[in-house]
Parts: C-alpha cells; structure tokens; sequence
C-alpha cells in the first residue's frame, strides 16, 4: 500500500473534499483489507464500542506496555479506526457541509482545522501498521519512515493555554491545535461527573476547619462494592479505564492515537449528557441509583475516614443523578 500517498492532504478545500470522498469510496476499505490481511484476520471482527476501548484503553503504564505488544491490540484499533471515519466523517452530511462551505479570503479556519485533523488521523493511520511492524513482526520501515513524539512537550501545551482564554482565532493565541489535550479536559470531566453525581466534593475536617481532597480511587473502591445495583450508562470498569488511561497523560504526557480521543469523547456521550427518552435528555441520567445505595456509599467512605481520623467528615452536596425508586 502507498501510504505516502494516503497520507498526501493538502490545506485546501478541494484537496480535503477529494481526500473524504476518496476514503468515503474506496480508500478506508482498502486500509482495512490491508490491515486485516497484515494482521492474520480473515474479515474484521465487529466489536462494540465498549468492546473496542476495553482493548484499545490502558488503564496504567505497564497495561500499555503489554497491550501494545498484543496482536489484539491492534486488531481493535483497525476497529475503532472503522468507527470513528464512518460515525463522523465519512457519510454524506458531513461531506456536503465541506463543500457547502464558503472559504474566507484569508487563511479560513475551518479548512485549516480540518486539513490538520484528517491528515493527523491519516498519519497515525499509516504509524498503527509501522508500529505493528515494528512490534509484532520486528520488521523495520522500507518505503516510509514515520515518526511522532509520543510524548507532549509543555511548551505546546503553553501555547495552546490562550485558545482557552482568548479562543482559537484572537489576537493573543496562537491558531496550532493541540488533540492530546482533551485527554486532560476528559480526566477532569470524569472525576468531576463522578463527584458530583455521588455529591462527594472531598473531606472537612472539623477541627482544622480544612477543605481536603478525597482521592477519586477511593470513591471508586466504594462504588464498586455496590456496581451492581447502580445503572452506568457504560460500564464503571470502562470510566474507571478511562480515568486510568487520561491519568497516563496528565502525568507523563503520553499520546495516543488521535481516533482514539474522539472515539472516547463520542463513548462518554450518555455518561456525560445522559441518556435521551422521551422527554429529551437529562444530564443526571447517565447515572441511576437508588436513595439507600446512595447513602450507603457516602455512609461507607465516611466510616472509612472517621476509622483513622474520627474529625474528618465527608464534604457533601446534592448528587446530580435520577434517583430510582426503592
């Protein structure tokens, strides 16, 4: 397969609508067929999405260094490639949304954005079977060799801070966009869903008149005694993953490939947004628990706390979840 040519993309309109129609056609199809082939599978397997990030998602370091020497590791990833192209950019609305769009007479933000996520997605595309070759069957790049960092560097993320301040087009930041970032954004939108869902903000302590943090791993260690009787909208091992694998990135900088953040930013969409009915959708449905399993969870992490410092109290609000009938 010529991946230099599958990576070619240029920052015009024209060349992203011919490169989505190319994919759209004929041009995903034909990676799949090569990396089905590469990898010793007949056809690909379907896997749901749940399926495709237990094994694409590293809850630790070392859960990393042994998925990435797996086959099935990368076996998913051709899977989850499949759903993140035909979910958002490979259907017919999307497409006709491209070339519906007027192009500003400067540098148009929205070819640029777009120019730099499908050729992002493309390279990393083609670096999934070079580092298949390179893991699985030791054997080395001949036609193209590709590199990526696959660490963040701290100044990058420094230049991307203004877009949060100012946003992507201003006067004071600068327009380079920065994917891994959201790995950061989804931390912090899993504890924060999780917190407040639960109404667990962290521990006073009576005597100090002191706010203290109450790790999240220890929510989590409560919530599982009782995982049974609460309805996730996806699975508590699979946030529990999740958090995992954005703490990897938070604290040592570690990518990915780039389907893989969409594709969990579209897998939280219940959990987050909740779960839509007949009367629309409510942000407290991702999470569904009864009034006595509640308070045996906040029972039980107190206890916990007061067993060592009988000071220390759990700091509480009102859980952002539908409470379930009794």
């Amino acid at each position: 397969m010529d991946f230099k040519a599958f990576i070619e993309i240029k920052e015009t309109k024209a060349s992203i609508l011919d490169k989505l129609k190319f994919l759209q056609s004929t041009g995903l199809k034909e990676y799949l067929e090569y990396g089905v082939n590469l990898t010793g599978m007949k056809r690909l397997p379907k896997k749901s999405w749940g399926q495709v990030i237990e094994q694409i998602i590293s809850k630790t370091p070392n859960d990393l260094d042994k998925k990435i020497k797996s086959r099935e590791y990368y076996k998913a990833h051709l899977c989850a490639i499949k759903i993140v192209m035909e979910e958002m950019f490979l259907h017919d609305p999307f497409i006709k949304n491209i070339a519906k769009h007027e192009e500003e007479k400067t540098r148009d933000i929205v070819v640029y954005n777009y120019y730099h996520l499908l050729h992002e997605l493309l390279y990393d595309m083609a670096l999934l079977i070079q580092n298949y070759n390179l893991t699985i069957e030791d054997r080395p790049p001949t036609n193209i060799k590709l590199y990526k960092n696959p660490y963040q560097h701290d100044f990058t993320l420094y230049q991307t801070l203004p877009q949060s301040i100012f946003g992507q087009v201003s006067f004071h930041s600068f327009i380079e966009r920065e994917p891994c970032i959201s790995i950061a954004l989804i931390r912090q939108i899993i504890e924060l869903r999780i917190r407040k869902a639960f109404g667990i903000l962290g521990v006073y302590d009576k005597v100090k008149d002191s706010f203290e943090p109450l790790p999240l791993g220890q929510i989590f260690d409560e919530i599982k005694k009782y995982q049974s009787e609460i309805d996730f909208a996806i699975p508590l091992e699979n946030i529990i993953r999740l958090n995992g694998w954005a703490n990897i990135f938070v604290h040592s900088g570690r990518k990915d490939y780039t389907w893989t953040l969409i594709l969990v930013y579209r897998y939280l969409h219940e959990f987050i947004k909740g779960r839509a009915s007949n009367n629309g959708s409510n942000t407290a449905s991702g999470i569904k628990i009864r009034q006595s399993t509640l308070d045996d969870i906040r029972n039980g992490l107190e206890s916990n706390l007061k067993s060592y410092n009988p000071n220390l109290e759990i700091n509480k609000t009102k859980p952002d979840v539908i409470i379930l009938p009794e």
